[in-house]
Order: structure tokens, then C-alpha cells, then sequence
């Protein structure tokens, strides 16, 4: 078994978290950085990364949902990717 291999609810979560994350940053940022340059970086780094984690999510949620309207047969030829790694579709095909 592959400790880094992720199963589509695993990328999910874990897609949240990483927005959750981002938003923490953001607070944290906004709080204790005095520097408005270093505050003003800090929080375009934050933001990109809550919107990279939505949109990831995102694209993970449409092609779970676009395997789930096709025929079993199909699922082996297709893929899902989540920040460039495959993820394990079992529980989609069962």
C-alpha cells in the first residue's frame, strides 16, 4: 500500500483543509505582520492558495460526478487528478 496514494474522499478533505488553512494564514497574517509589503505578499500567497484548493476541489467534484454518469465498463480508461496526482476512483466504481 501507498502511503501518499489518496482515494476521492481523501482529496476532498484534504482540499478543504487546505482552504481552511489558507484562511487561518490569512488571520494570522492580518493579526501579526507589521510590514504592509511583507502582509500585502503574504496575503496574495494565502489567497492563491484557497483558490488553487477550490478550484482543485473543484475539478475533483466534476470528474467523480462525470464517472458516476458513465457505464463500469468505462471507469478503467478514465482518470481524476488532484494537485497532479491520480486518485484512486474504488469507491466511485462500487
Amino acid at each position: 500500500m501507498d502511503i501518499f496514494s489518496l482515494d476521492s474522499e481523501n482529496a476532498k478533505n484534504l482540499g478543504l483543509g487546505a482552504m481552511a488553512l489558507s484562511v487561518f494564514g490569512v488571520l494570522i497574517v492580518l493579526k501579526f505582520v507589521k510590514s504592509v509589503v511583507s502582509k500585502i505578499l503574504l496575503l496574495v500567497i494565502f489567497c492563491g492558495l484557497a483558490y488553487l484548493s477550490f478550484t482543485q476541489r473543484d475539478a475533483l467534484s466534476i470528474c467523480i460526478a462525470k464517472l458516476e454518469s458513465t457505464a463500469k465498463n468505462e471507469l478503467i480508461n478514465t482518470s481524476c487528478t488532484f494537485f497532479g496526482q491520480e486518485i484512486s476512483l474504488k469507491a466511485v466504481s462500487e
